[in-house]
């Protein structure tokens, strides 16, 4: 039978080494979870902390595809976006 207070007690302390939400990988999928969370899949190991580049390469993706679906919305409502550019010389 497992020690249950030893687990809890393994739990809270992966978790104050933590802050509030962590950016987690697991399958290769990237997921942000709070501490309470995280510290339940560090543990078991089925997830890791994410590493800088992954988490800013993942975020980059997200604000794209945001972008992109803003747009497709606008072009549906038969709203164009023309992109202008900005001389900073001028």
């Amino acid at each position: 039978m497992p020690d249950l207070q030893k687990y809890w007690q393994d739990l809270r302390a992966i978790e104050q080494k933590l802050p509030s939400y962590v950016w987690l990988m697991g399958n290769g999928n990237m997921v942000q979870a709070g501490a309470g969370v995280a510290a339940k899949l560090l543990y078991a190991k089925s997830h890791r902390l994410a590493t800088e580049e992954e988490t800013q390469s993942y975020l980059d993706r997200q604000d794209l595809l945001q972008r992109e679906e803003f747009t497709r919305r606008l072009r549906d409502k038969g709203i164009a976006v023309v992109p202008v550019e900005r001389n900073p010389a001028a």
